[in-house]
């Protein structure tokens, strides 16, 4: 069974650190979570899903441990983890780690998946952005805790922004957009389009710069596209497809 697992070019060279985002391609799922659905809470067969985990697992080369997880609930929690066998580290949106061979990883459906590496310190994180998140400044927030825990400065941080909805779709309301603007000021209002009586908002495009603003490099943030072993690179636009809708997918992150 073919996955695709998208890796990001830059970070191939860190032999020790297993990344990807996954997509939606294999996986027994069917019906509105056809595919690799990764997720015990939207509804799909549990014994599915973890045939789905087990499979994707194998694919990428995690033969023993666990994925660690999050109860995603789209605020601004980040939990520190020690511990690498445990199965879900508790209800947050952002999780970092030192431990060796402790698998990270976050789901998504529309929202940005973020990773983290500082190679150096060896330390890795990952974060889960909707826009709620994204007002609450999540991905800033980690930049901050990665310095003020772990002495890393925000410029030896290297970011991913993996698939997620695009400003092709992403439509938004005034309840969204202005609460943004508010936040961010400017940096939103480059990432908020009116096209046709409608407003559409850009959050890998946002979250970019708000990295950009907490002191990552922009040489050292990938954000417009990732790679897939042997292939082409893929523009993440393609990946706003209503297929997306209802089902989670995994974006994870181990260093070794």
């Amino acid at each position: 069974m073919e996955f695709a697992w998208l890796k990001v070019p830059q970070w191939e060279k860190y032999q020790t650190l297993l990344h990807g985002f996954m997509g939606r391609r294999g996986g027994k799922s069917v019906g509105p979570y056809a595919g690799l659905n990764v997720s015990y809470r939207v509804g799909d067969d549990a014994k599915i899903v973890s045939q789905n985990v087990c499979d994707m697992k194998l694919a990428v080369g995690i033969h023993d441990g666990r994925i660690i997880t999050m109860k995603q609930v789209h605020g601004d929690q980040i939990i520190d983890v020690k511990d690498r066998n445990i199965k879900e580290a508790g209800e947050g949106d952002g999780m970092k780690t030192g431990e060796k061979e402790a698998f990270l990883g976050i789901l998504t459906a529309d929202c940005v998946p973020i990773l983290f590496v500082s190679p150096e310190e060896k330390i890795v994180a990952v974060v889960h952005a909707g826009w709620r998140g994204t007002l609450a400044g999540i991905a800033s927030k980690m930049i901050r805790l990665l310095n003020s825990q772990h002495g890393i400065l925000p410029d030896a941080v290297e970011a991913a922004l993996g698939p997620a909805i695009g400003p092709c779709c992403y439509e938004v309301k005034e309840d969204v957009s202005r609460p943004l603007i508010e936040r961010w000021g400017e940096i939103a209002e480059l990432c908020i389009e009116d096209r046709d009586g409608k407003t559409y908002l850009d959050l890998r495009c946002l979250h970019r710069a708000i990295l950009e603003q907490a002191g990552v490099r922009s040489q050292q943030l990938v954000a417009r596209s990732v790679s897939s072993a042997g292939r082409p690179k893929i523009d993440v636009a393609r990946f706003c497809l209503p297929l997306l809708i209802g089902t989670k997918k995994i974006d994870f992150l181990i260093d070794s």
